[in-house]
């Protein structure tokens, strides 16, 4: 019988302003796998994060560089078919209740430190600028009554749902040099209208995210909404006019920010995004005054 573990995506709430209009629109993440008990909130448990091999109640479960297939924290090997692959290990510390803490309790203690350890390993602080995500992987329910507290944070590359994808081969260090643009995030949805949805960028897409822009840290207030708009304005028009190589009146800017619960979980920047009218066959990257290629 495995040891069961859960899986997480690192996709947060995130809201969509259209740029012209400022209507705004929140989407909601992925449901808790029904393995994983939600009730009888406990107090938060303080984790403590190693990156060296797991040991104890850790035996049998993935170290950082290697891999595991969906659910299942046994490592694979990660040249065969795997979806997340582990970057660091850790185990929440002090009084545990019974009952494992709830999922935004866990993923507001954990996951900012999961963020930073993956842009370590993959080799960019722009990760959100792609389809490689951050993901945490901790004890399950039937684990955490043996007393297991583990957890493991990795990274996954996402599919066109924002799952995680299976694959083959390490993206470690899979995004320095241009490898930004190798994983960029295509959508196949306007960013300003609704969130993001994966496709590639050489298929029919109608945004690109092009830039980052740093609001703050996760310990500060949340910026209101007039701060983001104000932050993007500019920063994005820029982005855009910056990544086509030219400015055109085909090409718009828009971009996308955090809820609190996301903001609280380490996602701090605001996202901009280059969006068409009408879907695009390829990268819009250094286009220029060229025809889009519809």
């Amino acid at each position: 019988m495995s040891r069961q573990g859960l899986v997480l995506a690192g996709a947060a709430l995130m809201v969509a302003v259209t740029v012209t209009s400022c209507v705004t629109e929140v989407d909601g993440t992925a449901a808790p796998p029904t393995t994983h008990a939600v009730a009888g909130s406990t107090e938060t448990p303080a984790p403590s994060s190693d990156s060296r091999a797991p040991s104890g109640d850790d035996e049998g479960i993935a170290a950082p560089g290697e891999c595991v297939d969906g659910n299942d924290p046994t490592p694979v090997d990660c040249e065969e078919p795997h979806t997340v692959e582990i970057t660091a290990t850790g185990s929440f510390g002090g009084a545990m209740a019974e009952e494992p803490p709830g999922r935004d309790e866990i993923f507001a203690a954990v996951f900012p430190s999961c963020r930073q350890e993956a842009a370590d390993y993959l080799g960019s602080n722009d990760f959100d600028l792609t389809t490689l995500s951050a993901w945490l992987l901790w004890a399950g329910e039937d684990a955490w009554a043996r007393g297991e507290r583990w957890y493991r944070c990795g990274v996954v590359e996402l599919d066109k749902a924002n799952a995680a994808k299976q694959r083959t081969g390490s993206i470690r260090h899979a995004l320095r040099g241009d490898g930004v643009h190798a994983y960029r995030l295509c959508s196949l949805t306007a960013p300003a209208e609704e969130s993001p949805a994966p496709a590639s960028c050489d298929r029919p897409h109608r945004g690109e995210a092009v830039a980052l822009v740093p609001m703050g840290e996760r310990t500060d207030p949340m910026p209101s909404e007039q701060d983001f708009h104000s932050a993007a304005k500019d920063a994005c028009e820029k982005a855009v006019v910056d990544y086509l190589g030219a400015t055109r009146d085909d090409v718009s800017a828009a971009w996308r920010w955090p809820d609190e619960t996301a903001w609280k979980q380490g996602f701090n920047n605001l996202t901009c995004y280059l969006q068409t009218e009408k879907p695009v066959m390829a990268s819009l990257r250094g286009i220029k005054t060229k025809p889009l290629p519809q």
